[in-house]
């Protein structure tokens, strides 16, 4: 974990390696930045399984298991809300463009995959998806979710 430089109190903004493991990191901190900010455990708990869903699909579909991408995590507190913002530099993928499973089939008629953006899009109150053209490395996916409080 990279820590980027000092933000306002309050804000959670910290960079990972694009790796599965590098995810145990990402929760201690935003855990401890939960805790300073007040978040109630259930809150955290949807946030930390949100997050879980939305990194480990940047590392293994985004980045293919590349560890040299980076994925920048941002988290606030404002009106009544927490706003988790993920970047990466992974190709252009927008997840909010893809289609629903249908659950009513079958499990042997389902394909696989899909559940899991199922659940994100099913447990954060609000999603946001756009692409960013920063300095570099290049053009950036911005996924950013939102729970109430």
């Amino acid at each position: 974990m990279r820590s980027d430089p000092p933000r306002p109190p309050g804000l959670f903004c910290h960079t990972y390696g694009s790796r599965l493991d590098a995810f145990d990191g990402l929760v201690r901190a935003l855990t401890a930045w939960a805790d300073e900010a007040g978040l109630a455990p259930q809150t955290l708990r949807d946030v930390v399984l949100i997050l879980d869903e939305l990194f480990s699909n940047i590392v293994i579909h985004g980045y293919r298991h590349d560890p040299d991408g980076e994925i920048r995590v941002e988290a606030a507190v404002a009106d009544q809300q927490v706003h988790v913002t993920l970047t990466d530099h992974a190709p252009l993928f927008n997840p909010l463009l893809v289609p629903e499973p249908d659950t009513t089939l079958p499990l042997e008629a389902r394909p696989i995959g899909g559940l899991g953006l199922l659940f994100v899009r099913r447990t954060a109150d609000e999603l946001r998806y756009w692409s960013v053209e920063p300095n570099a490395p290049g053009p950036a996916n911005r996924l950013r979710f939102t729970k109430f409080l």
